[in-house]
């Protein structure tokens, strides 16, 4: 082998192992307190998310959290994001993934143990601004008719990457999201749903404990 050829070859064996010791993350115990999250044992980021909160944050344990364009290279965001507003709390159980994706909360996002969250995906339980136009904008504009509703996604369920998830949405235990969706409603336990809006396809195969009440 060549000198430039070693050399070469050496570089790519070391970046590979800064790489590889990177994606182990860590736990940062003060930025999250000065973030004022709670987090549990074992909760792991992969770079830091952007934080603003001036609601409630809980976070459980186990929990790997990527948030930088070489956590998860795939494409879409290169960063997580989690913005909660005054009366808003995020709730993030124990061993859930979350990878460059945005939450904002302004009433209660809960996402249950061992849920997968796709690289890129956006969770909204508000619409932001009022719908209604004459409180939107002019004279009489007054945010407090923006419509905000609650999210539960459930312990088991995956969210396909660049998904959307909108205002009072229920996503089932076990069930499964097509990359790319857009949710608005209720998804039932053990089901895969897709597209824009998201439509039923078809029950998850090979499903266990889809029939009990959570």
């Amino acid at each position: 082998m060549e000198k430039r050829d070693f050399i070469a070859e050496m570089w790519r064996k070391a970046k590979r192992k800064y790489y590889l010791f990177r994606r182990k993350g860590k736990h940062y115990p003060l930025w999250c307190r000065l973030n004022r999250i709670e987090c549990g044992e074992n909760v792991r980021f992969v770079g830091k998310p952007f934080v603003k909160n001036d609601g409630e944050i809980n976070i459980g344990n186990g929990t790997v959290i990527n948030s930088a364009d070489w956590a998860n290279p795939i494409g879409g965001m290169n960063r997580t994001y989690f913005q909660t507003t005054k009366d808003g709390k995020l709730v993030i159980g124990n061993n859930v993934g979350i990878s460059n994706s945005a939450i904002t909360c302004a009433v209660g996002v809960t996402i249950e143990d061992n849920v997968l969250i796709g690289a890129d995906c956006k969770i909204y339980d508000t619409d932001f601004h009022p719908l209604d136009s004459v409180y939107r904008y002019g004279e009489h504009r007054d945010d407090k008719h923006i419509k905000k509703k609650s999210i539960i996604i459930k312990q088991g369920a995956f969210v396909g990457g660049g998904s959307v998830i909108l205002k009072g949405s229920i996503i089932g235990r076990n069930s499964i999201i097509g990359a790319g969706s857009i949710v608005s409603g209720i998804i039932p336990d053990g089901e895969i749903w897709g597209g824009a809006p998201a439509r039923f396809i078809k029950k998850v195969p090979n499903i266990t404990g889809a029939e009990e009440t959570i």
